[in-house]
């Protein structure tokens, strides 16, 4: 790791509290999610029950449910800087589009629980109180 990185010793007690916070957090009930992927293999009537559980989900603890995609999207984004930190000096091209593909993967991931987030926080400012 590069010497202007000396700190990444945080990034990793970051990452770790906020693992230990999801753990915590899917203790006391998880929050449903069916990704992409994992909706492209099930039936047009599976994908809409997945559909309605991940909703009525959100619509009874939205707090929570916000709370776990914006943790979701910081640890997604810590990993991205930890992997950017962790960058070999004369890495190949191999190596290097391998990582740019992983950097990928994770800032979606990031985008998405943000997103997720933010769709949810913006129902619940419009619904009813």
């Amino acid at each position: 790791m590069s010497p202007r990185f000396a700190d990444s010793h945080k990034l990793d007690a970051a990452l770790e509290q906020l693992d230990r916070f999801l753990g915590t957090a899917a203790q006391r009930g998880g929050v449903p999610f069916y990704g992409p992927t994992l909706l492209s293999s099930m039936t047009e009537m599976d994908q809409a029950r997945a559909a309605q559980a991940e909703r009525a989900a959100y619509e009874a603890a939205p707090e929570e449910t916000a709370i776990h995609f914006c943790i979701t999207a910081a640890i997604a984004l810590i990993e991205v800087s930890q992997a950017l930190m962790a960058q070999p000096a004369q890495a190949s091209p191999a190596e290097r589009e391998l990582q740019w593909k992983t950097l990928h993967t994770y800032t979606k991931t990031a985008g998405r629980s943000a997103y997720r987030a933010a769709s949810i926080l913006a129902d619940r400012k419009s619904a009813p109180v």
